[in-house]
């Protein structure tokens, strides 16, 4: 979709300037806390999420590395976590690996996010297709065609795994556009029957209404993690009919390249449609969408790219419209019942 058809999507110029996320935070009313259990999976699988960058390309019985100096996964490292498989989809590029824990008995499906994510904001399309989840399920057609490019391989890697390991737990994993198709792997897989829980950092909204709150009543762990202004997770806007799987854990009172927080510095914040948290902040900072408890896309071997290809649009045109939208979405939540 052209630039000019997405900003005449916003009808509601700004008016007022986004507030500063330390007084955002502050004034949020509902916090919940998480256990000291959940904050460490989030700190791990963080580093599975930033494998996946890197690791895409591995022969079976690799270790997952990253890079050493990059930072990206030290205790995945410390683990000697081993690859069953490895995956790239032709056409959409994708990537991800089946890995074993040994120490942590499980084993990990790690999906790599986009390399260009300036080009998935400017570009940001809303197309809908139908999926057969759920009475009126829909997902984005982009993230659904990226899932089917890699699910057969996925799920052969899997079975693998399973069979040699059938006690072991099975996680998902995915950072950006990753955190999107693993959403969509985990509610696929665990109707295949396997029991997945899953962990996404900076995914964009996957489907519509019917389809977020199935997928937030599946038995199994789904968490959901934003930081601070990160643009992503506020794509494609609610006012088109997206809504995000919940809860979400909002990485908060921090800067835009944080990685050290705290378990006090995470919000636990519900609903589908819910702007509290990282919905409700605005403006084009990249940096918060690549720092998630470290550096998280630091190891790939082509660094994420977060210039535009074409430089089309401007940087305060990118800013403003992401601005409208996000204004457009809390009022329209505002405005009515979810």
């Amino acid at each position: 979709m052209k630039a000019g058809s997405l900003v005449a999507l916003a009808a509601v110029a700004v008016g007022n300037p986004i507030v500063s996320v330390e007084d955002y935070v502050n004034n949020i009313d509902k916090r919940a806390s998480i256990s000291s259990q959940d904050f460490s999976n989030i700190k791990f699988y963080s580093q599975h999420a930033g494998a996946a960058y890197c690791n895409v390309n591995n022969k079976p019985g690799q270790p997952i590395k990253c890079g050493g100096t990059s930072g990206t996964c030290p205790d995945v490292e410390a683990n000697k976590v081993t690859t069953v498989a490895s995956f790239i989809g032709g056409e959409t590029g994708l990537g991800g690996y089946v890995a074993v824990d040994n120490v942590r008995k499980e084993i990990v499906l790690g999906i790599r996010g986009s390399h260009n994510v300036r080009n998935f904001i400017t570009d940001v399309a809303f197309a809908f297709q139908s999926c057969d989840l759920v009475d009126q399920c829909k997902v984005h057609a982009g993230f659904a065609d990226s899932f089917k490019e890699i699910e057969t391989a996925a799920l052969n890697a899997l079975k693998t795994a399973r069979s040699a390991n059938p006690n072991f737990k099975l996680v998902v994993t995915g950072h950006s556009l990753g955190g999107a198709v693993a959403t969509l792997a985990a509610v696929n897989f665990r109707r295949a029957g396997l029991p997945f829980d899953a962990f996404t950092f900076g995914s964009p909204r996957v489907g519509n209404d019917h389809f977020a709150n199935f997928v937030s009543s599946q038995p199994g762990v789904m968490v959901r993690v934003t930081h601070d202004v990160d643009p992503v997770p506020r794509l494609p806007p609610i006012l088109v009919g997206y809504r995000h799987v919940s809860p979400e854990f909002f990485l908060a009172n921090g800067s835009a390249t944080q990685d050290n927080y705290s378990i006090d510095n995470v919000l636990q914040c519900p609903g589908i449609a819910n702007t509290n948290c990282n919905g409700g902040t605005g403006g084009f900072n990249i940096d918060a969408h690549l720092h998630y408890l470290g550096p998280i896309s630091a190891c790939g071997h082509e660094k994420l790219n977060t210039k535009r290809d074409e430089l089309d649009v401007s940087e305060e045109e990118l800013e403003q419209r992401l601005n409208e939208w996000s204004l457009n979405d809390q009022e329209h939540v505002a405005n009515i019942k979810i």
